[in-house]
């Protein structure tokens, strides 16, 4: 049985054997020859400057195999760092929710609304009056105790008996218009909100109507 070898187009002459050689074995083959005929010859010199290739090849072949050890060290350090530094940024970020969610309850309206990111997204639980979910980007506050856990409609959004939205008493902290439902979500005096048209208005008085409802 034969495996056929890849083969160049000319055929590698061996003297005294017509097989025709691969590549690689036949640069074997010729190194080898040249090397027994400089021994054979007694050519010091010649075999000097072979050995002295040899050795600076596999120099040459170390330094690179230590320098690629060296790059994936420094990659795998470098890994390690990230993660470290992830972890890191995770507790970080854990004890701030933590903080914010113990005493969100005691900030303003501005606090919560600058801190919102701090603050969990709503999904169904049990809530006290006081607590602070987000949907959709918007603060809300409880202001009724409840479960929901088997009401997954109760929703901020959709549940503004359970839920008030805050109010921004500065055009920074101003966030978009949401309709009142009675008084405890309605726009005190000074709370700011953007209407419709991206204009920043500030409440004059007391309403649970809008710029367009009620505009003097």
């Amino acid at each position: 049985m034969y495996i056929q070898e890849n083969l160049t187009t000319t055929p590698h002459e061996v003297p005294g054997c017509s097989w025709e050689l691969p590549d690689a074995l036949a640069e074997k083959f010729y190194r080898f020859g040249a090397f027994a005929k400089l021994v054979l010859n007694d050519d010091r010199s010649a075999i000097a400057d072979i050995v002295e290739d040899t050795e600076r090849r596999g120099a040459h072949e170390k330094a690179r195999a230590r320098k690629a050890q060296e790059r994936a060290e420094q990659e795998a350090e470098r890994e390690r760092e990230q993660q470290q530094a992830a972890l890191e940024k995770q507790g970080v970020a854990i004890m701030a929710r933590s903080m914010f969610r113990s005493t969100a309850v005691a900030m303003s309206a501005d606090d919560v609304i600058r801190c919102r990111a701090l603050a969990e997204e709503w999904a169904p639980g049990a809530f006290a009056v006081g607590d602070v979910r987000t949907e959709d980007g918007v603060p809300y506050r409880c202001c009724q105790e409840h479960d929901s856990t088997d009401n997954p409609d109760w929703n901020p959004k959709a549940a503004p008996a359970l839920w008030a939205p805050y109010h921004g008493a500065t055009p920074e902290t101003a966030l978009a218009w949401i309709a009142p439902t009675g008084a405890h979500d309605l726009y005190k005096q000074g709370e700011c909100m953007v209407w419709t048209d991206g204009i920043v208005m500030r409440a004059k008085r007391d309403t649970n109507f809008s710029p367009e409802e009620s505009p003097s």
